[in-house]
């Protein structure tokens, strides 16, 4: 059972997210509110264990016995930074392990009780449509959204979600670290976000594009499975085989086309934002060397914003790569909303 709309449709986006809200998130809130914060609290804490990189490196290889703080407001006393510098890498390193595996389970949990939501409303939606309506879709199309574009769903608002708020709040913790170590430098770093947005755009686009065509073919494909299954007896009887073969040979080929450019658009947009962030370094690394030069900005200090940038860029990586997952989430969500909102014509009276 197939939408009768045509998924490349733009339909408002907010409420289509109102509406995975409602049918689905909401009734799993407290594991996805819990799997948030431990993605809020893992995040946060990479860009903590990288910001150590200054007290670490100035207090146990350049000023050995000078005092010192970690993030700015936790003293060490003289000569004790090879204990505590140490010690509170290996704390924090244990918090963001247990914050992760957190995430993971309660992520995974989510996430199949969702597909397994969605497939129970797409079959009570199917066996409560009109005979006529059923017969003029194959059943392909069906399993097609049972299974493909549940699964796509479920990777965009599990997945996706938790993920997006991770590096999202990775990449905004980094920023603020950078701002307290020189703020100048971060400035040069944010003159970059602007082209990283329109990869970002740009990407997403084609995603949405291939992604409606790997769908199509999808259900394509379930339908010529089916029939071929279906009427196995008669293709052996008329010595068809080669020719169903080659049916579906033009029709897996068709769906890899599709399947290839979203797989190519998801890949694609990590290098080109890699690219941005590299030059972004190189402008980076010239500037704090002249400081450097001035005696403005230390070994220690450098280094850690160094890491916190590398860090930066892995998760402004992770976020491009989301913001494709996002778009064929919301693309398959179209379609099955399409279908799960056809009602029946023929109806039994209220007083039959």
């Amino acid at each position: 059972m197939t939408a009768p709309t045509d998924p490349n449709e733009d339909q408002p986006l907010r409420p289509l997210l109102a509406r995975i809200w409602r049918d689905y998130l909401s009734h799993h809130r407290g594991a996805l509110f819990l799997s948030m914060l431990c993605a809020a609290l893992a995040g946060g804490l990479s860009a903590l264990t990288l910001k150590l990189l200054e007290p670490a490196i100035n207090g146990l290889f350049l000023q050995q016995n000078a005092p010192m703080k970690l993030w700015g407001f936790i003293d060490i006393a003289p000569g004790q930074a090879l204990v505590v510098i140490p010690l509170t890498i290996v704390a924090v390193a244990v918090v963001w392990t247990l914050s992760s595996l957190g995430q993971a389970a309660l992520v995974n949990r989510l996430g199949h009780g969702i597909v397994g939501d969605i497939q129970v409303r797409l079959f009570g939606a199917m066996i409560r449509a009109d005979l006529a309506r059923l017969r003029s879709q194959h059943s392909g199309a069906f399993v097609s959204s049972v299974l493909f574009d549940a699964n796509l769903v479920r990777e965009a608002f599990t997945n996706g979600v938790v993920n997006y708020t991770q590096h999202s709040l990775t990449l905004l913790f980094v920023i603020l670290s950078m701002v307290f170590i020189d703020w100048r430098l971060t400035l040069i770093v944010l003159l970059g976000v602007p082209l990283i947005s329109l990869v970002m755009r740009r990407f997403s686009r084609r995603t949405k594009k291939a992604t409606t065509g790997a769908m199509r073919e999808t259900e394509t494909l379930s339908t010529a499975l089916m029939e071929n299954l279906d009427g196995v007896r008669l293709i052996k009887i008329e010595n068809r085989e080669a020719a169903e073969e080659a049916r579906v040979g033009e029709v897996v080929a068709r769906r890899q086309r599709h399947v290839i450019k979203s797989a190519d658009s998801r890949a694609f947009a990590g290098p080109f934002s890699n690219l941005v962030a590299m030059i972004v370094v190189a402008a980076v690394m010239a500037y704090a060397g002249w400081r450097a030069q001035a005696g403005d900005m230390s070994v220690g200090a450098f280094a850690a914003f160094i890491g916190l940038l590398m860090a930066a860029g892995q998760s402004l990586r992770q976020v491009t790569n989301l913001q494709t997952v996002m778009t064929e989430g919301l693309t398959a969500a179209r379609r099955l909303f399409a279908a799960l909102d056809i009602e029946p014509e023929i109806r039994e009276a209220a007083d039959a």
